[in-house]
């Protein structure tokens, strides 16, 4: 049945049907992952008077001093998180939400002066990765691009299927070489060797990119590797999670972290710790490079966070986030690396790959990846556009095999996978249903236009 042309057939017609919904999705992934990768470098050559203090000289002032020259700055204004410099020469940055605006904040330790803001909503980063997750549609633009990523899966498995050769090593070194013997032969080879490399890669960008999704994600997979805050600290907030500690279209805390409650302070002192007092422990406790959040209410908690999710550090094993009571400074968690299940530790090692942390190689990779996957999506359409029927401007899918059975073996097959990824399964018997409609209504529909 397998080596069959009938069963063959049925698999690339899968592949087809898979890959015209899942086309436009790849190619705007990977155009808006390169936007990704190089805008916050492009944003600090931009901006190199803000990021950088002019001179180094004399005795900075303290990190609590320079907190308050944000508040006098923004008066009215909620100050949410600080980022560490990372060494004598860049300037610190606050977070700070104006109105419905998230703005960086940069203040010369030096003079003591705010040098000024630049928008972070309205970055490229923030714009890309908002198309990137939901398309700046909420739930509805979550679960488009979750159908895709699940049909992404079949995409690949059925891509592999018509690429494996089927006899002897003269077929396997065809398989990995381009043809120069006519035009579509190359875009057919171009397309298959380009795939076959890609897709245990491009494999795991649909997994780990599926575990951020709200039905394959946020109800299954998140559900089950979301850290046990609540058997780790005494109190926790019955409102508010470490996904409120997110910017808006921008994710920057450990995914399985997201959906934990955030810990309460439980002292009841008349006066808050300095921000000095947060960096001075977390530093003793072995952090380098950080972020620190400030707490959220009464009863809110400091975070030092060093995580890959926020590019402060670029090796997920020391991932650490450390949550301190506001009032006394205790330590109230102190959640590591160690700490996460398998799922949530793949997706804090795999995240620092994803976004071309490891260095100029990684982000090399990175950026040849991401080409890869839009000349992959180019050369399917080149390819479907060759071969269409006296250049009409139909469909044209591959054509249903003769041997019906195959057809409905390729289905009982690829459901069992499907399954696995709920929103997949609903397209899968989507197209099923469209495709048995359309084979009972076209001949009728012929008939009517002959008449």
């Amino acid at each position: 049945m397998f080596g069959s042309k009938s069963f063959y057939m049925s698999v690339w017609r899968w592949h087809f049907f898979a890959g015209l919904y899942t086309v436009p999705f790849l190619i705007m992934l990977a155009t808006t992952g390169l936007i990704m990768l190089y805008a916050p470098i492009a944003e600090r050559f931009q901006h190199s008077d803000l990021y950088e203090v002019e001179q180094v000289s004399g005795q900075a002032i303290s990190y609590e001093a320079q907190y308050e020259l944000v508040m006098r700055a923004y008066p009215n204004d909620d100050i949410s998180r600080f980022y560490l410099p990372a060494d004598a020469k860049e300037a610190t940055r606050f977070q700070v939400q104006v109105g419905d605006d998230t703005r960086a904040v940069f203040v010369d330790p030096y003079k003591g002066e705010v040098l000024g803001d630049l928008s972070i909503s309205d970055a490229w980063i923030s714009w890309a990765e908002g198309i990137h997750g939901t398309f700046f549609m909420g739930s509805t633009g979550d679960k488009l691009i979750e159908i895709a990523a699940s049909l992404m899966v079949l995409l690949i498995l059925t891509g592999v299927f018509l690429w494996w050769p089927t006899k002897g090593g003269s077929k396997l070194k065809a398989a990995i070489t381009i043809s120069k013997k006519n035009n579509r032969a190359f875009w057919r080879d171009l397309h298959s060797v380009i795939g076959i490399w890609a897709a245990i890669i491009l494999l795991f960008f649909c997994i780990s990119g599926l575990a951020w999704a709200s039905v394959w994600g946020e109800k299954l997979t998140q559900a089950w590797s979301t850290f046990p805050m609540e058997k780790n600290a005494g109190s926790v907030s019955s409102t508010l999670t470490h996904e409120d500690l997110n910017i808006k279209n921008l994710k920057q805390i450990p995914w399985g972290l997201e959906k934990a409650p955030l810990p309460e302070s439980t002292s009841n002192g008349p006066t808050s710790i300095t921000l000095d007092h947060v960096v001075n422990d977390a530093k003793a406790m072995g952090f380098t490079q950080f972020q620190v959040y400030f707490p959220k209410n009464d009863k809110g908690v400091y975070t030092a966070s060093a995580t890959t999710m926020s590019a402060d550090i670029k090796n997920a094993w020391d991932d650490r986030t450390v949550h301190f009571d506001r009032y006394s400074g205790a330590v109230l968690a102190d959640v590591g690396f160690m700490d996460y299940n398998w799922f949530a530790k793949s997706m804090a090692a795999g995240i620092a790959l994803h976004m071309g942390q490891f260095g100029i190689l990684n982000l090399i990779a990175s950026t040849v990846f991401c080409i890869a996957i839009i000349t992959l999506c180019i050369s399917g359409v080149i390819m479907w556009w060759k071969r269409r029927p006296n250049a009409s401007f139909t469909l044209s899918p591959p054509p249903m095999p003769k041997d019906l059975a195959c057809w409905k073996h390729a289905v009982w097959i690829l459901l069992p996978i499907s399954f696995l990824f709920p929103m997949g399964a609903i397209a899968i018997i989507s197209v099923v249903l469209l495709d048995m409609i359309a084979h009972l209504i076209a001949p009728k529909l012929r008939n009517l236009w002959a008449s």
